[in-house]
């Protein structure tokens, strides 16, 4: 059965009055929609590109928001001062001569490797590693990224040189730490009290 065209205009029309008399949104606050067709690899690694409106999350922090081989990292630099100065930064900076070796901080599996491109605004060249699908972490504005997408590093393996490459003002590694999630963690709630460095 055919419509005529004034009857589809006329359940168009229709349709068009009765959105306006929705009294609910279309649209849940909060929901994270582009989720529900992700699966958690894709929503870890898309949450951790945009970091910009993530705040800490310290109810996630204290109650075991990370796997437990965490408290098996070491730091990535063998040298170095910490600085941490805006509220809303989602990890830490490691301040380190150019040129300075960085390290994978746990065995893992190299997911990103980029010049800063789409996703990776104001990082410079950055580095992910997936560990067992259940922790990332993120090294940024390094002078050369020394890994390939899909190698196997094990802990302690260098991956990078410290650069300041993207928005840096100053040679140093950005480093994050994120769950499952895509939630940040504190990498300085987790590294080893042993080899810390100074706070500048």
């Amino acid at each position: 059965m055919k419509l005529s065209f004034k009857a589809f205009a006329a359940a168009g029309a229709l349709l068009f009055l009765l959105s306006l008399a929705a009294p609910a949104p279309l649209f849940a606050d909060g929901v994270d929609y582009q989720e529900f067709q992700e699966d958690p690899l894709e929503t870890a690694i898309r949450k951790l590109a945009s970091p910009g409106d993530i705040e800490w999350d310290k109810e996630e922090m204290i109650s075991g928001g990370a796997p437990d081989f965490i408290k098996d990292m070491k730091w990535p630099l063998k040298s170095c001062t910490f600085s941490r100065k805006r509220r809303r930064h989602t990890g830490v900076d490691l301040l380190a001569p150019k040129g300075s070796p960085v390290h994978a901080v746990l065995d893992g599996v190299v997911e990103v490797v980029s010049n800063g491109g789409p996703g990776f605004r104001g990082y410079g060249k950055v580095i992910v590693i997936n560990h067992n699908g259940k922790l990332w972490t993120l090294y940024s504005h390094n002078s050369s990224n020394d890994v390939k997408v899909g190698q196997r590093v094990k802990q302690g393996d260098v991956i990078a040189k410290v650069g300041r490459t993207g928005r840096a003002t100053a040679n140093h590694l950005h480093f994050e730490v994120r769950n499952a999630k895509g939630t940040p963690l504190d990498p300085l709630k987790y590294l080893p009290k042993e080899g810390m460095p100074v706070k500048r």
